[in-house]
């Protein structure tokens, strides 16, 4: 199964609430966990609208995508943005609802999304541009048209945009740069796909330009490189779940420099490849960046079993310098088949969070999230620290679909959570107590 099948299915099928603590099996809670804050939800809740698909945490502001909200048509998607101290501390309530200038059916505009600092970013990897499903992100800056308005100030296309490339079907931003993944760009053959790299101010002040393009150095068809994509600092970070690897589907990503080979060249470094390579496990279909740890989601690995799922930490200068080499496989320690575990995974400081939204948590595919910590259960040892679940889980929610972590705060989407309906989506925010 690709992975690009998992979003279509559940985009087909597809106020804030105090919730209770989470649940969370004793054996797991150490000194530090995560305790559940508030359930997250939009004010104009719809059916199918898949709030939750992606979500994004940082600096007090929460960003949930909901790209099968309807708008006046169908499926052109939206995007709500939360503040911390809204509603009280912690109250993390809705201050805007973001929807495109230039909203179409079918656009998905929400299918991904990104926040930093006074800036956000929203995919939208169905809008056609000038032919068929190229895709286009918005850009929405703090305080554009009021104060606290989050207006639109730029809609951002591939410098060399072609039908079917699915641009905007991931983002990432750290201060004054964004990538963007288009797993579905052709290349010199068929869905190889590419990432692009945009600077603010390139072009003009808040002009967001594009100042490179990303590619493996060893592409090849159906390879779907850009299907995830991060960002840190100077690092940039593409899975490639499709890469056949010395096999087929076994998945890789790959690591990129600012300025190797030239102001802006974004040279590549590294290709990350897990140490027990296994066909059909599409390493890369999630991944994950924070300084100097990269993670790599493997939602179909086996383990003991059939589609278990695996995440892959590696570290810079492990094993020489700029190596980028692994020192540790995530499992979950009650994994179960098909519970896909890697499909979401996100990094922050000492915590690394995993997503396995099929996991049955006591019913069916209810979903189920893992925190794991640097140095738990030994030096550098990256052990599972606590197992997550929404207090008010229901079969088919898919909790831990997507993750974000950014300090305390820990923000899981439930894009299947049915809400007064059917699969509306909720988010779910946590915070750390040490």
């Amino acid at each position: 199964m690709k992975p690009t099948t998992i979003p279509a299915l559940i985009l087909a099928v597809a106020a804030c609430l105090p919730l209770a603590s989470c649940q969370a099996d004793e054996e797991t809670i150490a000194e530090t966990t995560f305790r559940s804050l508030v359930k997250l939800v939009p004010g104009d809740p719809g059916d199918d609208d898949g709030f939750g698909m992606r979500v994004s945490v940082s600096g007090g502001y929460a960003l949930v995508g909901s790209p099968g909200e309807d708008g006046d048509g169908s499926n052109r998607g939206a995007a709500y943005l939360f503040l911390q101290s809204q509603g009280g501390l912690d109250g993390w309530g809705q201050v805007k609802k973001l929807v495109a200038s230039d909203p179409g059916d079918d656009d998905l505009f929400g299918l991904s999304v990104a926040i930093s600092g006074d800036w956000a970013v929203v995919g939208a990897a169905g809008e056609d541009g000038t032919g068929t499903d190229q895709g286009a992100v918005y850009v929405f800056l703090r305080d554009q048209g009021g104060a606290d308005n989050w207006g639109q100030v730029k809609k951002i296309r591939a410098g060399d945009a072609a039908d079917d490339d699915g641009f905007g079907f991931s983002v990432a931003l750290d201060g004054d740069t964004l990538v963007v993944g288009a797993d579905g760009e052709d290349g010199a053959g068929t869905d190889r796909g590419a990432a692009y790299v945009f600077e603010r101010d390139q072009g003009g002040a808040d002009n967001w330009g594009q100042v490179a393009k990303l590619a493996a150095g060893d592409p090849d068809d159906d390879n779907q490189f850009g299907f995830a994509v991060a960002i840190s600092g100077d690092v940039a970070l593409a899975g490639s779940p499709g890469d056949a690897g010395a096999g087929s589907g076994r998945g890789a990503a790959y690591v990129f420099y600012r300025d190797l080979g030239g102001a802006d060249a974004w040279g590549q470094v590294k290709k990350l490849a897990a140490s027990d390579a296994a066909n059909d496990v599409w390493l890369g279909t999630s991944v994950a960046l924070d300084g100097s740890l990269a993670i790599a989601g493997a939602p179909w690995d086996d383990g003991g079993g059939t589609n278990r799922g695996a995440a892959y930490v590696f570290l810079r200068d492990q094993g020489g310098a700029d190596n980028w080499g692994e020192v540790k496989k995530l499992v979950a320690s009650d994994a179960r088949n098909s519970d896909l575990f890697g499909y979401g995974v996100d990094a922050d400081a000492d915590f690394v969070v995993v997503g396995a939204g099929w996991n049955g948590a006591g019913g069916t595919e209810r979903g189920q999230s893992y925190v794991f910590s640097r140095n738990e259960g030994g030096a550098g040892n990256w052990g599972e620290l606590q197992r997550l679940r929404a207090s008010d889980a229901a079969n088919n929610d898919w909790f831990g679909l997507s993750l974000s972590i950014a300090g305390d705060y820990l923000l899981i989407g439930a894009s299947g959570e049915d809400g007064a309906g059917a699969e509306r989506g909720a988010a779910y925010m946590f915070r750390r107590v040490d």
